[in-house]
């Protein structure tokens, strides 16, 4: 055996170590990742693993020193993988290629990419190393395209996006909608300070400071290079842009949403304008209508009684028709009215308990004339057990006239029926059902499908045979909802039509709905000729402080909580006089006011006002003691000139109106009362004659006047001290708006301050109002 004599080792050792080198190598290759080969000095292969000659696909002749680097790239050419170019040209640049370390990536035919790398040896040769990067390169090529869609994905955006850097205010981004937005180009701007954006430093710092404000959505208006401006929607939020903390913001066109809200704003004033211009006109109207009709009906009323005392029956009779005639286009007048009323919202609601036996009772007395009219027979079928409900007695009482009042003119010789029935559900909740049927005309699908729209009737025969203006049905349609409930109708040409209306047993609808309070009365029995006072406040402290003074003076007091709760006492027991404050939960002393107003057994009671607010000076200028609607109910004019003017039949009664005939008529009533009249034709007239004369007895005002109408001249005449307690009785045909009616109401009554007036000055008041009697109104005075 040979022997190594610098090492003491055998060749058999030597060559043991070089297989186990080999072997280890051998393993290593095998096991990266990477395709692997060794080149001798000669370029021929001498080392490689098996993933190497996968990724080339290399024939097995290659493999080895049996040829050489040369070999395979002339095979690879004559295989077609270097195209048209001629092979040698192509050998000799890779092989210059060698003599450095290089690189390069190459696509196999199945799509594989490969990066290919060269690096030379000491001492000749090279390694190749190929790696495959096919997955690198896919997402490589997503990423680009991601980008790219990014790209034009932000520059097509409908949102503007602009990036400013938080710490050095520089812009950062802007896409092209921005730029659209702006009017400018984005990339001139990309990395310019912020200020840069706007001509002018302050819209910048602006703008600025909303980005650096908590997140939230503003509006700012853009200014664009050529001057002009744009409304934006600006929402904004933080975030990491290349390594530095940014704001990112959107901007939004809201220009056209602006304009549009700019257009209904504009639209709804117009349309909120034209609603008062119709109030306007329906006021004026109602003016202009009642003012004839009031000489219509009262020369009338006057004629027949003059007839009656000659025995002139026929021209009674006459004249009984006129004065008729008068009443129903002064009904058709109210109809329109409320109508008007109804769909301007200004229809109020108030609620009680009807007993239904009572109001059908009531019903049948006004209707029966209707009836006997086309000889009709009104056949009742009312349940005594029927009950209750609680609605709006009014409303409901007009709703069946309306339904009664048709069916008697759209029958003849024949029956209707007012049938009522109860649906009552184990919550004590429920509906009552009021049906209106008749034997009459009866109507087709066609004609009940326009029935209840406004000034129409089932056709036009309809209303030349029977007349009318077709807003009965549409009232009562909108009653009904109104109350809660609904109206249907079913007919057959010739048989007849049933109207059904359905209302629940506690109306919820209506804005006065409030549960019904116990009577309250803690006051003593009154003593014959006592006066009885209702105290209505909210302040226990009022209702102390009244029962221990006014108790001392012989009044007996009674109490309510609140509006209801004394609307409740006044119809069981009226009082003789309400104290009534303004302030109070459920409804205010205002809203009590006008429903004691509209009630005919409590429109009589004297109320005083009392309220937080100091309203002397208003008192002062305005107080009206009374208001009437023309056409003049004379009745209840002459029991005004009796309560204002007791016992002063030598004093005179002013009237002030600029339609002579309504002078006239109302000079005749006031002098067949014994008293007398003096005239004027308007506001300043009146004012002039006041300034001559002794102080009237009493004025009775007319509102619309030329020249001065009658509300200038309230403030005018109370104005003047000697006037201040002047009775003044409001005569008017004009539909009064909401804010005349209470500017009246107030300042027709007794206004005390609670926190300024001496309780004495209430007891004169109380004392005042009894020594001219309980039965009326108190007049016009401010303490």
């Amino acid at each position: 055996m040979a022997t190594d004599s610098a090492h003491g080792r055998t060749s058999h050792e030597h060559a043991c170590d070089d297989s186990r080198e080999a072997t280890l190598l051998r393993a290593t290759l095998e096991n990266m990742a990477q395709g692997v080969a060794m080149y001798d000095a000669k370029h021929r292969l001498v080392t490689w693993n098996q993933l190497f000659r996968d990724y080339l696909d290399m024939p097995e002749e290659f493999l080895g020193t049996e040829h050489t680097f040369s070999d395979y790239i002339r095979y690879l050419g004559a295989r077609g993988e270097f195209g048209d170019v001629d092979i040698e040209v192509a050998l000799a640049k890779r092989l210059a290629q060698l003599e450095k370390p290089h690189r390069f990536e190459r696509t196999r035919p199945d799509g594989t990419i490969l990066e290919v790398r060269r690096d030379p040896v000491p001492g000749g040769g090279f390694i190749a190393i190929y790696t495959d990067i096919t997955e690198r390169k896919l997402a490589e090529m997503k990423l680009r395209e991601d980008e790219e869609q990014l790209r034009a994905i932000d520059a097509a955006a409908p949102v503007g996006l602009v990036i400013m850097d938080v710490q050095d205010r520089t812009i950062r981004h802007l896409n092209g909608c921005f730029g659209r937005l702006l009017g400018r180009n984005p990339a001139e701007l990309i990395d310019k300070p912020f200020s840069a954006m706007f001509a002018a430093p302050e819209k910048a710092q602006e703008l600025m400071d909303i980005l650096l404000a908590p997140a939230q959505e503003r509006e700012f208006q853009l200014p664009r290079a050529d001057g002009t401006s744009i409304s934006t929607q600006v929402s904004h939020d933080e975030l990491d842009f290349r390594g530095s903390r940014a704001v990112i913001a959107t901007f939004v066109d809201i220009s056209d949403r602006v304009r549009m809200e700019q257009q209904l704003r504009e639209a709804k004033e117009a349309a909120e304008s034209a609603s008062r211009v119709k109030s306007a006109f329906l006021a004026n109207m109602s003016h202009e209508l009642r003012t004839p009709l009031n000489a219509i009906i009262g020369y009338s009323e006057i004629l027949a009684e003059d007839a009656a005392d000659d025995g002139n029956t026929a021209m009674v009779a006459d004249l009984d028709k006129i004065q008729s005639a008068g009443k129903h286009l002064l009904g058709l007048i109210n109809d329109i009215l409320d109508l008007s009323k109804i769909e301007a919202g200004r229809m109020d609601v108030y609620l009680e308990q009807v007993f239904l036996a009572r109001m059908v009772d009531e019903v049948k007395t006004i209707v029966s004339p209707m009836m006997t009219k086309n000889d009709n027979v009104l056949v009742i079928d009312c349940p005594i057990d029927i009950g209750s409900l609680r609605t709006d007695l009014t409303k409901l009482k007009q709703s069946l006239l309306n339904l009664l009042s048709n069916a008697a003119k759209f029958t003849k010789n024949g029956q209707v029926t007012l049938r009522l029935s109860r649906d009552t559900q184990a919550d004590g909740g429920g509906m009552v059902r009021f049906e209106v049927s008749d034997n009459g005309i009866g109507m087709t699908e066609e004609q009940m499908g326009r029935l209840f729209q406004a000034f129409t009737q089932a056709d036009s025969s309809t209303t030349r045979n029977f007349g009318g203006t077709g807003l009965g049905l549409t009232i009562t349609k909108h009653f009904a909802a109104m109350l809660g409930g609904s109206i249907s109708v079913r007919s057959a040409p010739g048989e007849g039509s049933t109207f059904t209306i359905e209302l629940p047993v506690e109306a919820k609808a209506a804005p006065a709905e409030l549960p019904q309070a116990e009577v309250i009365d803690p006051g003593a029995p009154a003593e014959p000729g006592a006066i009885t006072v209702l105290v209505v406040d909210d302040d226990p402290a009022v209702h102390e402080v009244l029962a221990a003074t006014l108790g001392k003076e012989g009044y007996v007091l009674r109490h309510a909580r609140d509006g209801i709760e004394a609307l409740n006492i006044m119809r069981k027991d009226p009082p003789d006089i309400v104290t009534l404050d303004v302030m109070m939960p459920k409804i205010d002393g205002w809203s009590v006011l006008g429903i004691m107003k509209s009630e005919p057994a409590l429109e009589h009671i004297p109320v005083i006002m009392l309220t937080i607010v100091d309203d002397r000076n208003l008192g002062y200028s305005l107080g009206a003691s009374e208001y009437m609607t023309k056409p003049v109910d004379r009745r209840r004019l002459i029991a005004l000139v009796h309560k204002f003017a007791p016992g002063a039949e030598e004093g005179v009664v002013l009237v002030v109106d600029d339609d002579p005939e309504v002078r006239t008529l109302v000079r005749a009533t006031i002098e067949d009362v014994g008293l007398h009249a003096a005239e004027a034709g308007n506001g300043r007239e009146a004012l002039d004659w006041l300034g001559a004369h002794p102080r009237p007895a009493l004025v009775l005002l007319d509102l619309m006047m030329p020249v001065m109408d009658g509300l200038e001249f309230l403030e005018r005449v109370r104005a003047i001290p000697d006037f201040a307690e002047l009775p003044i009785v409001v005569l008017t045909a004009k539909e009064l708006t909401d804010s005349e009616r209470n500017f009246l109401a107030r300042n027709t009554l007794l206004i005390l301050n609670k926190s300024a007036q001496p309780i004495g000055t209430l007891g004169s008041a109380l004392a005042a109002i009894a020594s001219k009697g309980t039965g009326g109104e108190s007049a016009g005075k401010t303490a």
